[in-house]
């Protein structure tokens, strides 16, 4: 049999492996998952030391800790799949629209009081409709037909809120308080190719598919967030 190194517009089967009598799949999606746990828990960490107080930073933290655990419980997720099935992506998907959330507080939080009062009704408002609308998908919607329709409604969020709080704002930012505030808008250029790897089914191998290498730029983003969010803290220290 002709061995496969990589595949377009199609999946590699999942890898599944036994381990103390249990089936599992996908231990690369794990690893993965882990990987941005870890990243997600010691940025946290750090970005709390810089200061606990402001807004800015008490909500980075806040984001940083959500998207690390839910990501780390979508990697349990792909693991034991065979024994929760999609209902084990629900947590997950709903901590992911949910940790959004909290960047867009962030930066909100670095606007003027007038528009901070705006702009975060509108974030709440977007909030409790991605939430909504994924339940219902979740109630009515059967997934083993298509399992991407659960990750579309947390896809659409994530979108808007990242190209408004790091893109929009990350450069407005930029040029108003810290120029280090523009790492946010690379980290938006940088999630892109990963956009395009999961639309087009990119997939350089079975241990390393669209979503292993959508783990490694949300890692490398993350450590973008927080370049901006350091040098932010040491100019106020200042």
């Amino acid at each position: 049999k002709k061995r496969v190194v990589m595949l377009i517009g199609s999946d590699f089967d999942k890898i599944e492996f036994s381990f103390l009598g249990l089936d599992l799949l996908e231990p690369n999606a794990f690893i993965g998952d882990t990987l941005i746990l870890i990243t997600a828990i010691t940025l946290g960490y750090k970005t709390k030391k810089i200061n606990k107080h402001l807004p800015f930073f008490i909500n980075w933290n806040i984001f940083f800790w959500l998207f690390g655990i839910g990501m780390f419980l979508g990697g349990i997720g792909h693991l034991m799949f065979n024994y929760f099935g999609f209902s084990g992506k629900y947590f997950p998907w709903l901590m992911g629209i949910l940790a959004i959330y909290f960047v867009e507080k962030a930066m909100i939080s670095l606007m003027s009081i007038k528009y901070q009062s705006y702009f975060s009704k509108a974030i709440l408002i977007k909030l409790i409709i991605s939430l909504f609308l994924e339940i219902l998908v979740f109630v009515f919607i059967d997934m083993s037909l298509d399992h991407s329709i659960g990750l579309r409604i947390p896809a659409i969020n994530s979108t808007i809120g990242f190209i408004f709080a790091l893109g929009v704002l990350g450069y407005k930012f930029s040029k108003s308080i810290n120029p280090h505030f523009i790492w946010l808008c690379y980290s938006v250029l940088l999630m892109l190719p990963s956009g395009l790897f999961i639309a087009l089914k990119i997939n350089i191998h079975q241990w390393f598919d669209k979503n292993d290498f959508g783990h490694l730029i949300l890692i490398l983003s993350m450590l973008f967030f927080y370049k901006s969010i350091k040098s932010y803290g040491l100019k106020i220290k200042v």
